[in-house]
């Protein structure tokens, strides 16, 4: 792997072997590293030498099937003719950066200069549809091994990774076709655009934030919610999850990063897990002075008639009866 990086801004572009992609259906998830959306800026990565191959790390929210593979392909200047390159290898998962055994693979796959490529058959009559098994929490990797060496000619196409860093233990490269590295250690500096869409036969499972502000992993959102948590998304993991929030503490005025459990022996007010900024504790006292009285309605009024921010009580941008009625809404309620 010779390393040779050019970076360029791009639209969201998704071909499937020439066809216009459309959207997963169904009880289908996509799962990815990368944090590619409609332009974003992505690096071109003409390095590879034929037999060399580009992987990432996966986990599969949900017992089911990958049923397609998606890989960004690109070069600098556009419009290159369809690569055909080696295979797509789907790995058991390893000992990072080591996959384990091979799970399934597809011969010669034609990548489209430009986009996303999907592809959802084994063979080029599509006429065999991709189903590869998984369990929920499963690790597998899915790599693409290159035919054609990019690496004599920055304008070549190739793979291509994200600008969001290079995720640890999430991205590895077969040099010279022989020892799989960690694609970080050789300088990759975001993760490689190559993705699994996964036609989940169970419910799709994830990271949940408990009360106590501890991170469980493999549990359905209805788990979640029954255990009073936070759920983080499927195939979410608790390496991602933030449980911590925002908590405001009345007595001293403070606004820290606490969990809900902590948040409220303190008497505060949680804002609710990967928060950073705390709720106002009283809406109603607009002079903030910790007490309900004429004088906080007064204020209001005030700066309902100058059509002050302050006044706007729904935050939907226009001043009206509706934030005369929360107003009065929330000083009934009281301060905490």
């Amino acid at each position: 792997m010779h390393q040779s990086i050019l970076s360029t801004r791009v639209g969201a572009t998704f071909v499937c072997l020439g066809v216009l992609y459309t959207p997963a259906l169904g009880d289908e998830i996509t799962v990815q590293n990368d944090s590619l959306v409609d332009g974003g800026t992505v690096a071109i990565c003409p390095c590879f030498a034929a037999d060399e191959e580009a992987a990432v790390w996966l986990t599969s929210p949900c017992d089911g099937d990958i049923v397609a593979i998606q890989i960004f392909w690109k070069s600098f200047l556009g419009g290159a003719q369809i690569s055909l390159e080696d295979s797509i290898i789907v790995y058991q998962g390893g000992n990072f950066p080591n996959p384990g055994p091979v799970k399934d693979s597809f011969d010669a796959p034609a990548l489209i200069d430009g986009g996303l490529n999907e592809f959802r058959y084994q063979d080029e009559n599509q006429t065999i549809p991709i189903s590869i098994p998984v369990a929920a929490g499963e690790e597998f990797v899915v790599s693409l091994k290159f035919f054609n060496a990019n690496n004599t000619n920055q304008f070549l196409p190739s793979v291509v990774s994200d600008d969001s860093g290079c995720q640890s233990g999430k991205n590895t490269v077969k040099v010279n076709g022989s020892v799989w590295m960690d694609a970080c250690a050789l300088g990759v500096s975001g993760d490689w655009v190559i993705r699994a869409v996964i036609e989940c036969s169970g419910e799709p499972t994830g990271a949940a934030c408990l009360p106590d502000g501890s991170c469980v992993e493999g549990l359905t959102e209805a788990q979640t919610i029954d255990l009073g948590g936070f759920w983080n998304g499927a195939g979410s993991t608790c390496a991602d999850a933030l449980c911590l929030g925002a908590c405001y503490i009345p007595a001293t005025e403070q606004c820290v990063q606490f969990d809900r459990a902590t948040c409220d022996i303190v008497g505060g007010v949680w804002s609710g897990p990967g928060t950073t900024e705390c709720e106002t504790p009283c809406p109603a006292d607009i002079n903030g002075d910790g007490t309900l009285n004429f004088f906080d309605v007064s204020a209001f009024l005030s700066a309902f008639g100058v059509q002050d921010p302050i006044a706007d009580f729904n935050n939907d941008g226009s001043f009206n009866f509706f934030d005369v009625s929360e107003f009065l809404q929330a000083f009934s309620l009281g301060c905490p």
